[in-house]
């Protein structure tokens, strides 16, 4: 009898502590994914202010190093970057001729969601405006890019990488949308009474 009572005991305590551990670990979470949020989101400030200096090598600072096999999708590129020999080779290429003359990245609507301990997954949207060695023109893209980071215990570093260009087909309707002559809105208006929407 005494053996059950404390059997049964010792399953209520475990049962309330696994109860109390799991609640605070949810409250912990919810507390901490704005907190987490804005530590993401000064990384990717850092990262739009290493693009501005020019300095693509410094960018590499910003991932875990410890992490072996680090995944970078390039807009621009065929396929991943997988590994430091390939990314090395992009952020920072030995003599290499200068294509780029210069280059700004920006990043907004950034979203971040906690998917560990340690682990955070960003979702965000970056625009790109820069001028080519052999353009004479400089061009801008908007695009999707997400990333996962890793709670260092040196702040958050980058583990992987992906930019995501829309379809051709919705990208050029949304340049035509942005080309639009600024006072058309208003000759919308006066021609059907409505206003446009977006």
């Amino acid at each position: 009898m005494k053996r059950r009572n404390f059997l049964h005991s010792l399953a209520g305590i475990t049962a309330a502590s696994g109860l109390v551990a799991s609640a605070e670990a949810a409250g912990a979470k919810a507390m901490s994914n704005e907190q987490v949020t804005a530590e993401i989101t000064a990384v990717l400030r850092e990262t739009e202010r290493l693009w501005a200096s020019q300095d693509t090598a410094a960018l590499r600072n910003l991932w875990d190093l410890e992490n072996e096999n680090p995944f970078y999708l390039a807009g621009e590129q065929e396929d991943f970057f997988i590994g430091w020999d390939a990314i090395n080779a992009y952020l920072a290429p030995e003599n290499a001729p200068k294509i780029t003359e210069a280059i700004r990245v920006t990043f907004s609507n950034i979203r971040v969601r906690l998917v560990g301990p340690d682990l955070a997954f960003a979702a965000y949207w970056m625009r790109t405006d820069m001028k080519l060695v052999f353009q004479p023109k400089p061009f801008g893209s908007d695009n999707r890019a997400t990333a996962l980071f890793r709670n260092t215990g040196n702040g958050w570093k980058y583990l992987t990488y992906i930019e995501a260009f829309q379809s051709p087909s919705v990208y050029f309707q949304k340049l035509y949308e942005k080309d639009i002559s600024p006072d058309y809105p208003e000759f919308f208006e006066e021609v059907t009474g409505k206003k446009l929407k977006g």
